[in-house]
């Protein structure tokens, strides 16, 4: 096509669009069209998983200094033989947090020295519905699995992995760990002026582990390892 023939094709169509634009203006300037419109968008709200953990604040003798008004993440205490003392860490799960696989690491450097006639740390967790899901080097990891979920029997186990991959998943609100620990009668506090009770907790969305707690629980490690293995505690 010729150079002089292009340049007539476009005066025509230029033609054509100016004649359909008057044409277009002439109508809608006298007819009232019947309209309509509507959209679809996607709204999106990002999932999240919030935790924190306190206990009271108390005196070094082991007594809420406000009736447990006062919450921190610290307390120290001051041992002695045949004294009982208030510890109660809570683990919160935030409003608007996703349902969740609860972990917790317990470091009980105390443990040898507890009042066996008394509710041992280990005792008042398995009644708190934490059951032991694996050995850390600092401790034992417990996963929430229930209120009265828990056997009896089963506290002072070395293991039960089995049981514990029952897990329940948690919603938002507050999960009590255990309330006290007790120093027995005879015991020799001389050697543990160091000694720690440490909690360490994790939650883990259960969406996309499909009820296995095995693989939640890898996640956790593989996010966060020193959960697993007590390092920094």
């Amino acid at each position: 096509m010729s150079a002089s023939a292009k340049k007539k094709m476009i005066i025509v169509l230029c033609s054509l669009v100016a004649a359909v634009a008057i044409v277009v203006a002439s109508v809608t300037a006298t007819v009232a069209y019947l309209t309509s419109s509507a959209a679809v968008s996607n709204v999106f709200t990002i999932g999240n998983v919030g935790i924190t953990m306190t206990e009271s604040k108390v005196s070094t003798d082991g007594v809420k200094t406000d009736d447990g008004a006062t919450q921190v993440d610290t307390n120290t205490y001051h041992l002695v033989p045949n004294k009982t003392y208030s510890k109660d860490p809570r683990i919160t799960v935030n409003a608007g947090s996703e349902d969740s696989y609860l972990f917790v690491l317990v470091r009980n450097d105390i443990q040898s020295i507890e009042d066996p006639s008394k509710d041992t740390i280990a005792m008042q967790l398995a009644a708190n519905g934490w059951a032991k899901y694996t050995k850390a080097s600092t401790g034992w990891v417990y996963v929430w699995v229930g209120v009265g979920n828990v056997p009896t029997g089963d506290v002072e186990k070395t293991e039960n992995t089995a049981f514990a991959a029952t897990a329940k998943t948690v919603t938002p609100g507050n999960y009590n760990v255990f309330e006290t620990f007790s120093i027995a009668p005879n015991a020799d506090v001389s050697t543990f002026g160091a000694a720690k009770v440490t909690l360490t907790a994790v939650a883990i969305q259960d969406s996309g582990f499909e009820n296995n707690v095995a693989a939640a629980w890898e996640a956790v490690v593989a996010t966060y390892p020193y959960i697993h293995t007590g390092n920094g505690q």
